[in-house]
């Protein structure tokens, strides 16, 4: 019986050729090299990776175990990041999650890695009282806009230069001066909503008119000429949105540490923070633009910016500089406007709220103005301010809807300092919780 074989046609020859190339000894040896030099490669890359990241992470908590502020109770995360508090900037909810945190943990929490958050109104002087030695934290060069203004100055002689020359156009004097000019602003707005209440019969927008109101003023107290809101019935520089969105922005950006700072205009998959830079660079727009008009101008009127051009500088009385004056225009446009229209809007929504208010301050005003009053009629502030009751609503509203989320960060003097009973270390910074409400007061 014949033995049986296997036999290899063309193809099996051909594909056994391949597999002995394949398998040749110093092909192997090349593949061996190439494999385990892309293994190695991979290998230290995570390798590398995990380095990096265990390093972060027992710095961290290093870092948190070794703090002196370990012992002031706070949210877990923002003892380890200033990125808790920046995203609760960025989503609008700073002063509610704050004072969530005081209802948790009492007056003294911490709401990030060197930064105490106070409810007392003990710490109010302690703070910022005069010659307390605390100073503006890095929270404030968040909002530098060409030079430092008396907002943002952090060094105390820059500060009280500033403050020198800026004097003369917030004195009292000056400031009753300019009483007849933005009694025809107020006049103005008057006429408006009665038009608009006449005509329409329907709700206003009170958040909208009490802003035209404030930018007409401020523009008209520092650049001797309203923007027009009033009159034009709309805001054709987009000036209230563009403050809105660059005063979240940098609140938020003030939260974050400097060096994270720069790199917040690539953040691609939120486009609220290039947003709120692009409304930053377009209030400087407005504001160089509102300087030049003033500048150029030929009318004689005493506003804020003609006392700073006949202003001389404290140090060398020379003339302040061109840069400085353009970011006290900027300033002008922020600090007047958007604080004035927010009061104005809180204390209208409070009192609208409560019949009883309304009926107090009617009667407040009737018994110190009697009869029927002129369309034209506008009170004398001096007047105003002695009316007990309207101005205790007011200084209420101002107490439980602050202007600003934030609490006005200060670094603690070298040596620390005991703040309301507690001692707070050097070079950590602290403020005074924004929202004042201390129930046994």
């Amino acid at each position: 019986m014949a033995s049986m074989r296997p036999t290899m046609n063309e193809g099996s020859l051909a594909l056994l050729n391949k597999m002995r190339i394949v398998l040749n000894p110093e092909v192997l040896n090349r593949m061996g090299i190439v494999f385990n030099r892309e293994v190695l490669g991979h290998f230290g890359l995570i390798h590398g990776l995990t380095t990096l990241v265990s390093f972060t992470v027992l710095a961290q908590i290093a870092r948190l175990a070794l703090s002196k502020l370990r012992d002031y109770p706070g949210p877990f995360w923002a003892k380890m990041s200033s990125l808790w508090l920046a995203r609760q900037c960025r989503y609008t909810r700073r002063s509610a999650a704050v004072m969530e945190q005081h209802e948790k943990y009492g007056d003294f929490v911490r709401i990030a890695p060197n930064h105490i958050s106070i409810n007392s109104a003990e710490a109010v002087a302690q703070i910022y009282g005069h010659k307390t030695g605390f100073t503006k934290s890095d929270f404030y060069d968040a909002f530098l806009q060409v030079r430092p203004v008396i907002f943002n100055a952090r060094d105390v002689a820059q500060h009280t230069r500033k403050r020198k020359y800026m004097n003369p156009a917030f004195s009292a004097r000056a400031l009753s001066d300019f009483e007849p000019q933005m009694n025809i602003e107020l006049l103005a707005w008057k006429r408006q909503l009665r038009q608009i209440h006449d005509e329409e019969q329907g709700c206003l927008d009170m958040v909208v008119w009490t802003n035209y109101l404030a930018f007409d003023v401020i523009g008209s107290f520092a650049f001797g000429k309203s923007f027009g809101f009033i009159e034009k019935g709309y805001d054709q520089y987009n000036l209230i949105h563009t403050i809105d969105m660059r005063g979240e922005v940098l609140n938020a950006l003030g939260t974050l540490s400097a060096w994270m700072r720069p790199f917040v205009r690539y953040n691609f998959f939120d486009s609220f923070w290039s947003s709120g830079l692009r409304a930053t660079a377009n209030l400087e727009k407005i504001g160089r633009e509102a300087y030049v008009r003033r500048k150029e101008s030929t009318e004689e009127r005493r506003d804020a910016m003609s006392y700073l051009f006949a202003a001389a500088d404290p140090k060398n009385k020379e003339p302040i500089q061109e840069a400085e004056i353009i970011a006290e225009s900027i300033s002008f446009i922020v600090g007047g406007s958007d604080t004035t229209s927010s009061t104005m809007t809180n204390f209208i929504d409070f009192v609208s709220r409560d019949r009883a208010i309304q009926v107090r301050i009617q009667q407040e005003l009737d018994e110190s103005w009697p009869g029927e009053q002129d369309d034209d009629w506008v009170p004398e502030e001096h007047l105003v301010v002695k009316l007990p009751f309207l101005v205790a609503v007011l200084r209420e509203v101002m107490r439980f809807r602050p202007t600003s989320a934030t609490g006005l960060e200060r670094i603690t003097p070298k040596g620390g300092k005991v703040i309301a009973g507690k001692f707070i270390p050097e070079n950590d910074e602290s403020e005074h919780f924004a929202i004042l409400r201390i129930r046994n007061i």
